[in-house]
């Protein structure tokens, strides 16, 4: 099995590199990104183009190779057109350490050979200062299909009446392509069963010998190829403008164990001063809940995607990072359903998923991810540092050189000072949450008292009347929807709830108005909200908008007639 690798490693390997000797400068990461392409894709070579103009990638870091046009390969395949060619001409540029020697055959799955000098010592290896990441451009294949003839085979049985032993769930060779092009720099590695990650935060503090020679792999692909461009387009916007909007964590699944990563990302999430929603239930965060500006979401565990997310005017602010942990969410990148692509393709900017079952224990960790990412790191640092194993079935889509938390909050609100945008009350809204949580109420206060000033929204002032209600029972602000505002239903839905049991019954109505006669409310929430709607008009003696809304809700909940001959065979 591959966890025998690290194994001989640590044995073969010398020890780490002292403390003292001077570490050299390095060129900055985006000059150390290798592209790679499919060669016979054009919208490969152009999204691969793209992103290296937008990040300044230099050119002789493309590396553009003919490769099967399928998302799926066969272990022949994916060996002879993809890792054994990458791995050619790394070594020929001297990208990675060692080379790949004539005249020897290559491995049981078709993989070229990887040698070294004898006195060369992995420690002081320079992969990872030459190679940052490794960026496979769409149009570079995704998965590899598992090969049954190249696994061990089964022992024989006991005896004649013990049952035939079946195989574990570690004995496959299916993986990520990108998974796989983690180790085009590390020698002999086993294809069956996982190989250990060193980059993962729970191996970071251990030794790991060798650890340099592993490479950390970003993708950039989506359903289209203009998905795939605007990972990069949207990474540079939100590093410009810092990271905004609220977190919002679906945390209902089938095991404990991932239910507490999620727990633990709400409480990150709060601690970093995002309003956050949670949802415990074991649906999804429904169709009339409120989701405007999520700029961070984790979730789990629906086969396709759902909820708020089917609202066809839902997009994720640029920058935003999201994860729903399935295990076939990357299944494939052109699918319109499976979550990773369909995040992707509503504007997210960092996200991850597995091609294959990948068991719980080995997908990425959300609350590691989390965690890189607000401490400065880069997302594709941040999603190395969140999979336990490599060789598997994991793949991190986005652009690897994003910083989400780049840009300070004090930054972010100086800028909605000069020129604020339609997400700049979320910083305000975040500052005021992080002097909360420092136990300065009045601090806050005055931050939400310049929000309204400089960045006024209707996110704002929902949180303002919501803590007026707390205080006195009742409203007495004003709380309208502006035009730019009139995409987010959810939020509109939950004011217009509060205003309608606070005093505000003309704010109420004319939301309730905006969300049904433009026709905003999602398919799957009309029925909540209209019923919601006559129930309020009806207690105002509202007749004009009662005589519209109900009979549509009576329409929409009638028992559908059975059709003729409905049931026979």
């Amino acid at each position: 099995m591959r966890f025998l690798l690290l194994l001989f490693l640590a044995g073969t390997f010398a020890a780490g590199t002292s403390a003292a000797e001077a570490e050299p400068a390095l060129p900055p990461e985006n000059e150390r990104v290798v592209v790679v392409a499919n060669a016979d894709d054009p919208e490969s070579l152009d999204v691969a183009a793209h992103y290296m103009r937008a990040r300044g990638v230099p050119a002789e870091n493309l590396v553009a190779l003919p490769m099967p046009r399928a998302e799926t390969v066969s272990w022949a395949e994916f060996s002879e057109k993809v890792f054994s060619p990458l791995r050619r001409e790394l070594t020929r540029r001297g990208l990675i350490d060692g080379f790949v020697p004539e005249g020897v055959p290559a491995d049981a799955f078709g993989r070229a050979p990887l040698a070294f000098p004898q006195d060369f010592d992995p420690e002081n290896a320079r992969n990872a200062e030459k190679i940052s990441y490794v960026v496979l451009c769409r149009g570079v294949p995704l998965r590899i299909a598992n090969d049954a003839s190249k696994l061990p085979p089964l022992p024989p049985k006991t005896s004649p009446d013990a049952p035939a032993r079946k195989r574990g769930p570690l004995e496959v060779n299916c993986a990520s392509v990108d998974s796989e092009i983690a180790l085009v720099g590390v020698p002999d590695t086993e294809a069956n069963g996982v190989v250990v990650n060193p980059h993962y935060k729970g191996n970071l503090e251990k030794p790991a010998a060798g650890r340099k020679l592993f490479l950390r792999v970003a993708r950039l692909d989506g359903v289209t190829a203009a998905d795939a461009r605007a990972l990069v387009d949207n990474a540079i916007a939100a590093e410009k403008s810092g990271l905004l909007g609220r977190a919002y964590v679906d945390i209902g699944g089938p095991h404990k164990q991932g239910d507490r990563w999620l727990e633990e990302c709400a409480e990150k999430t709060r601690a970093l001063g995002f309003d956050t929603s949670v949802e415990r239930s074991r649906a999804l965060m429904g169709a009339a809940a409120r989701y405007d500006a999520p700029a961070l979401y984790f979730g789990w565990y629906s086969g396709n995607v759902g909820g708020f997310f089917l609202d066809p005017n839902f997009r994720f602010p640029p920058g935003a990072a999201a994860i729903h942990i399935h295990s076939f969410s990357a299944t494939s990148m052109r699918s319109k359903t499976a979550w990773t692509p369909a995040l992707v393709a509503r504007g997210v900017t960092a996200t991850v998923g597995n091609v294959y079952e990948p068991y719980l224990g080995m997908t990425h960790l959300p609350h590691y991810f989390l965690e890189a990412l607000a401490a400065g790191e880069t997302a594709g640092a941040a999603a190395a540092y969140a999979i336990p194993v490599l060789s598997w079935q994991g793949v991190f889509v986005g652009d690897p050189l994003y910083r989400p938390f780049a840009k300070p909050l004090a930054a972010q609100m100086s800028d909605a000072l000069r020129a604020p945008t339609r997400f700049s009350q979320y910083a305000f809204l975040r500052a005021a949450n992080l002097a909360e949580n420092e136990g300065d109420p009045a601090k806050a206060r005055r931050i939400l008292r310049n929000a309204e000033m400089f960045a006024p929204g209707l996110a704002l002032n929902f949180l303002l009347a919501q803590k007026e209600v707390a205080e006195k029972g009742a409203c007495s602000r004003r709380v309208s929807v502006r035009v730019p505002e009139l995409e987010n239903p959810g939020l509109m839905f939950e004011a217009a709830r509060l205003l309608a049991k606070s005093g505000r019954a003309d704010d109420a109505l004319k939301i309730y108005s905006d969300l049904l006669d433009r026709n905003l409310v999602p398919a799957a929430a009309r029925v909540k909200v209209l019923r919601e709607a006559c129930d309020f008009a009806r207690s105002r003696g509202n007749a004009a908008e009662l005589a519209v809304w109900y009979p549509e809700l009576e329409r929409l909940t009638a028992p559908k007639a059975k059709k003729e001959g409905a049931g026979k065979k």
